[in-house]
Order: structure tokens, then C-alpha cells, then sequence
């Protein structure tokens, strides 16, 4: 996995563990973000450093590198061939295509956005 590829990945499983460190504000930018993310894993991972380096967002930054820290110390290869954090094999059969980054963001900010997917009224739970 790239460097670039650890960072999307990093802030992918950040924001399905801890999407209640987002205000509103910054689910209506992830949102901006996800519809206008490019396809290189390069400029995904720019994109997403930059929206990070807000100073309104000094806590979401520091969590993301805590999680960033812990997926790096966990996906070190070792000489067996176990490639994958945790010595996981890849979730993807070996016949299909994996999710590309572009995707994994996309996905990731519209599941846990609280805009796209607002918690159930009390109509709707009776």
C-alpha cells in the first residue's frame, strides 16, 4: 500500500470510528469534498490533508494522525507475506477489482453523514 493509499485508508476508518468529532459544518464540507475528489490517490491524499489543516479542526487533526500512527505501526510487512495491517489478508477475492480510493472516501463521508442521514424522527420509529 502507497503512502498516499495509508493516508486515504487512515481517514477513511477515522471517519466510520469517529465521525462524532464533525460538527455540521465540517459534514457539509466533507460532503463538497466527496462529490469534487479526484482519482489519484496523490491528490485525494492532498486534498484531504489540506481540508484538515483548518485551525477550527486542530482536534480532528490530531485524532486523524493518532489513527494514521496506529494503522502504520500495524501494516509493517514482515517476511512471511502477511502484506496487510494486522497481517489481514485482503478483504477483495482475487477476481474483482478492489474499491478504489476515490471510492473509499465517497462512501465513507456519504454512510456517515449526518446530512445525508439524519437519525430517525420519532414518526418514523413508531
Amino acid at each position: 500500500m502507497s503512502v498516499y493509499q495509508n493516508y486515504i485508508k487512515a481517514f477513511v476508518d477515522f471517519i466510520e470510528s469517529q465521525s462524532d468529532l464533525f460538527s455540521a459544518q465540517d459534514w457539509s464540507e466533507l460532503n463538497q469534498l466527496a462529490s469534487d475528489v479526484p482519482n489519484d490517490d496523490e491528490a485525494i491524499a492532498n486534498e484531504i490533508e489540506n481540508w484538515l489543516e483548518s485551525e477550527s479542526r486542530s482536534h480532528i487533526l490530531q485524532a486523524y494522525e493518532e489513527r494514521l500512527e496506529a494503522l502504520d505501526s500495524s501494516s509493517k510487512i514482515d517476511g512471511n507475506g502477511n502484506l496487510g495491517p494486522g497481517k489481514s489478508k485482503s478483504p477483495t477475492p482475487p477476481d474483482r477489482p478492489s474499491e478504489s480510493s476515490k471510492e473509499m472516501v465517497e462512501n465513507a463521508i456519504k454512510k456517515n453523514s449526518p446530512l445525508l442521514n439524519p437519525p430517525p424522527t420519532r414518526e418514523t420509529q413508531n
